[in-house]
């Protein structure tokens, strides 16, 4: 069995997976909505900040569940 650790040890801080997985979908759904809005698609949108919540929320899990081993 490989010992997978259940915390990120980050200079002598213990963060719980899903705060990384977290931090990491906001950063992601940051990316996105410049890219949205660089390109005009965010016109189409009727609630930007609800849909920025939505792809964090997305983000959040599709990293949670396929790139950080909990």
């Amino acid at each position: 069995m490989l010992p997978i650790p259940s915390e990120f040890n980050f200079f002598g801080v213990y963060l719980s997976p899903t705060l990384v997985a977290v931090f990491l979908a906001v950063i992601l759904a940051m990316i996105t909505a410049r890219v949205l809005n660089r390109y005009r698609l965010s016109r189409f949108v009727a609630q930007p900040a609800l849909v920025f919540v939505a792809i964090v929320a997305i983000y959040s899990t599709i990293i949670g569940t396929f790139l950080i081993p909990a």
